[in-house]
């Protein structure tokens, strides 16, 4: 799955970010390169959804940096796309109305794509409040699918659906897979979602405390699972 280029496209440097008083990411470094689709995997409250909001732009660190590209995320935003694991689509918005919206905001939005990615996870037509949380689930996937981007960044897409809607999330990220851009995905789906993984970045209370290659970790003798689970139970 990997490019094969020869410098990042995302670098954080010593990254500090902090709630009020609470430190949730604590001078975290990491590469990201194009071609590479990568798990930041730990338990609640390690820092995931802290880190792909600073990788998104929608967070800026105290202290260090994170640098899209050469330049910061909310310069860049036009270049990635972020899911986040909390509703934010209107209650009331269709497939079909959040298509004719997405088409106006981004250049890179493909209508046809998204109606293949609609079709493809079985999302019926109708009111985004009317369909089941997995059905809402793989809505906001084709959505962000659909953008030809060169960073997307998925916040806990399997979290709390049923197992049919998660194989056919998983299904549609390996289908509309770009090898030229780079996804990080936060799971804690990681017996299923393993597979995926180039790569692991293990976060614990806001520290990097593992990055690795999930093929030498396999080559080790040790599943992606097994070695979350002897870092992070």
């Amino acid at each position: 799955m990997l490019s094969g280029s020869s410098s990042p496209l995302v670098v954080l440097d010593r990254t500090f970010c902090s709630y009020g008083n609470h430190a949730a990411l604590q001078d975290v470094s990491f590469q990201l390169w194009p071609g590479e689709i990568v798990g930041l995997l730990g338990i609640n409250g390690a820092g995931k959804s802290t880190a792909l909001r600073a990788l998104a732009g929608l967070l800026q660190p105290i202290r260090g940096s994170v640098r899209f590209s050469g330049s910061s995320p909310r310069a860049r935003r036009a270049e990635l796309a972020y899911a986040g694991e909390a509703d934010v689509l209107d209650p009331w918005l269709s497939p079909a109305a959040a298509m004719r919206l997405m088409g106006g905001l981004f250049a890179d939005f493909s209508p046809e794509r998204c109606r293949d990615l609609l079709a493809f996870l079985e999302v019926p037509e109708r009111p985004y409040r009317r369909m089941s949380k997995g059905q809402q689930a793989r809505f906001r996937l084709a959505l962000a699918l659909a953008r030809q981007t060169r960073l997307l960044l998925l916040d806990e897409p399997l979290s709390g659906i049923d197992l049919i809607s998660r194989e056919r999330i998983l299904r549609a990220l390996l289908r509309s897979w770009n090898d030229q851009g780079t996804l990080v995905l936060s799971t804690h789906e990681v017996a299923e979602a393993e597979a995926l993984f180039d790569r692991v970045l293990f976060l614990r209370e806001g520290r990097l405390v593992l990055d690795a290659r999930a093929e030498q970790l396999r080559e080790a003798g040790k599943s992606v699972v097994q070695t979350f689970q002897e870092l992070l139970a």
